[in-house]
């Protein structure tokens, strides 16, 4: 039986990571002023932070539609017996609401489509739907993958600093963080989204001393089965701290990753984090 893996924009792969590993990336939508874009299609990341400070009208975002869904999953269906669809946390979006409608909409005649909630963004998400991808290509049954792409969820987290918790506050995305705000006198929140929201982890005095908690807080994790760094407009930060914490993932895969337009309209730039998949106990 033959098994697509697809997954939406906000997973940050790259288009050389998507090809390498077979998965379909459906893009998100950005809504700025009276223009509407796709995620990392017909709008960058770097064009996205170079709008973002100097925006009057607050950039929005919105899932794709049920209806993109169905078209994905038909043509995959063309060529591929069972889908496997991984997608952004289901708290942060309705991105995983519209790929369950689609499903319910295709019905029983179409191909068995098996939709998770990754509870994540970014890599994190990301690091998902390559894991279902590499136990598809093992030789995985849906349910064999299904199992083992839930496993990875399980371990997945998004670590992440940000200059400002203003982008964050403005599009309704600050969960649990909501402590820090009007507490928060230049310095750094550090954050990571635990059970498919943003929860507050650390205050940090400056932008060193949150790299340094960073990478420290990459280390607590460890041994690590995965690790993408992940930044904004700093590449150059990013590839700093990915070679040092990158013996935290001996066996693994590490890189480095830029957070696409809809969840980076949310963070704003300056951010630099880590998504990472905790190694398997044995």
């Amino acid at each position: 039986m033959s098994i697509a893996v697809v997954t939406d924009s906000t997973s940050d792969l790259s288009p050389e990571l998507a090809e390498k590993h077979g998965i379909t990336v459906v893009p998100l939508n950005v809504h700025i002023e009276d223009d509407t874009f796709l995620d990392g299609v017909t709008i960058s990341s770097d064009e996205m932070y170079r709008r973002l400070p100097d925006q009057k009208v607050i950039p929005q975002t919105s899932a794709p539609s049920v209806g993109t869904y169905i078209e994905t999953y038909e043509k995959l269906a063309e060529t591929h017996d069972e889908i496997i669809s991984v997608h952004l946390s289901s708290k942060l979006s309705l991105t995983h609401n519209s790929a369950v409608n689609a499903v319910a909409e295709l019905g029983p005649n179409g191909p068995r489509i098996e939709v998770l909630d990754s509870l994540q963004a970014s890599m994190a998400l990301g690091y998902s739907a390559i894991r279902a991808a590499e136990a598809i290509a093992d030789g995985s049954s849906l349910d064999e993958t299904v199992a083992m792409t839930k496993s990875t969820i399980e371990r997945a987290e998004a670590i992440f600093m940000v200059d400002t918790l203003d982008y964050l506050v403005r599009g309704g995305r600050i969960g649990k963080a909501k402590g820090f705000v009007g507490s928060i006198l230049k310095v750094r929140p550090i954050l990571a989204i635990q059970d498919g929201i943003a929860h507050p982890l650390e205050r940090a005095r400056n932008r060193k001393k949150g790299i340094t908690r960073l990478k420290a807080l990459v280390a607590e994790r460890a041994p690590l089965e995965k690790l993408s760094v992940l930044y904004t407009t700093d590449k150059d930060d990013a590839e700093a701290i990915a070679a040092e914490v990158a013996s935290y993932v001996p066996n693994g895969e590490l890189h480095v990753a830029q957070l696409g337009p809809v969840v980076g309209n949310y963070v704003g730039p300056g951010l630099l984090g880590a998504c990472l998949v905790r190694a398997e106990s044995s």
